[in-house]
């Protein structure tokens, strides 16, 4: 079983924590990058089956604490918050394979509402 890295492991628990609203913001902020190709999701760097599995897991019971929460809110804001901090969770992981352009592309939503990164350069 793959163990999460620390700087990845205290993103996910710093994403879990922002309040619905924020989430939602970084939802409408991610769909409108893509949208005008800011944000280029085939750029997110693939884990391995075990890493991600271990991502997933740690993503989702980081955010099950507020899931009803969540849910309460905008629809889909559970939904949303998942994958969205899981493609960033994974570009923070495989950040020494993204030129500083697609890192910043893939992380700058989280950035914008003060989550703290790691920088590109290892």
């Amino acid at each position: 079983m793959s163990t999460v890295p620390l700087e990845v492991a205290a993103f996910v628990t710093q994403a879990s924590r922002l309040t619905s609203a924020v989430l939602d913001e970084i939802r409408s902020a991610t769909a409108l990058a893509v949208a005008s190709d800011l944000y280029d999701p085939s750029t997110v760097p693939t884990l391995s089956a075990s890493e991600f599995s271990t991502l997933r897991k740690q993503v989702r019971d980081a955010f099950a604490a507020r899931a009803e929460e969540l849910r309460s809110g905008r629809p889909g804001g559970l939904r949303a918050a998942i994958p969205c901090t899981t493609l960033t969770a994974q570009a923070i992981w495989r950040r020494d394979t993204l030129t500083p352009e697609q890192y910043v592309s893939l992380t700058e939503v989280f950035v914008a509402h003060g989550v703290t990164l790691p920088g590109r350069d290892l």
